[in-house]
């Protein structure tokens, strides 16, 4: 993979607190208003919305042969015949209440797995996907690559984006995105081995209070899809 020519969690319940006039996001973590007001922290009320990728290792048939020659299988490990291949796109995700705009701008199938790792390599497939995050400017809500999970339709699967493979084929890797700024780079997910072309991207908003108004934001799965 070719680095990104661009320039530069979800399970909880997070308040927005209004800061010197200007509505914000308060993160999980605990965080004072300015106006000396007490901390406010996260009520970790909210389902979590990704799924663990799992699968039962590839099978290799064997021929039978003479007692005198090593038997060898009849097709070699999927691993080693599917080859890499890139495609651009232009998926957008747009969230219209926190203004936030994701956009996939690049795949990437069949990544060649790490040495080292034969089990990894037999059971699942790395895929890559360019994305640009542009936060609102609104509240200080954060994009994070942590949001983000692929959807297969065949095997059907939902898997959460991984940290796994950062650093790895000279890919810059996604970073966080803050209120008003925004970042671009490759964020990884495992699937099963031998999933079909079928992939959705979903962004998975958690939900959020705006303590000045006490305005609820939901929270929300917004998908757009890769390749058909």
């Amino acid at each position: 993979m070719t680095r990104s020519s661009d320039a530069p969690s979800t399970t909880s319940r997070t308040r927005l607190r209004q800061l010197c006039a200007v509505a914000v996001v308060v993160p999980a973590l605990a965080l004072a208003a300015c106006s000396g007001e007490s901390a406010v922290t996260a009520d970790p009320t909210a389902p979590a919305t990704s799924a663990n990728a799992a699968t039962t290792p590839a099978t290799t048939t064997t021929t039978t042969a003479p007692a005198t020659e090593t038997a060898t299988p009849t097709t070699p490990p999927p691993a080693a015949v599917e080859k890499v291949s890139y495609k651009n796109i232009n998926a957008v995700i747009k969230d219209p209440d926190l203004g936030h705009t994701i956009t996939a701008t690049r795949i990437a199938r069949h990544l060649k797995w790490p040495s080292g790792q034969p089990v990894g390599a037999e059971q699942f497939e790395i895929v890559g996907v360019r994305v640009r995050f542009e936060a609102g400017t609104r509240y200080s809500a954060t994009l994070e690559p942590s949001m983000l999970s692929l959807i297969a339709a065949n095997p059907k699967q939902t898997v959460p984006s991984t940290n796994e493979f950062k650093g790895l084929w000279s890919a810059k890797d996604l970073s966080t995105a803050t209120r008003e700024k925004w970042s671009s780079g490759w964020v990884f997910f495992k699937v099963n081995r031998g999933t079909t072309s079928a992939l959705t991207l979903a962004f998975n908003r958690p939900a959020y209070q705006v303590s000045t108004t006490d305005k609820a934001i939901k929270a929300k799965t917004l998908t757009v899809v890769l390749s058909k």
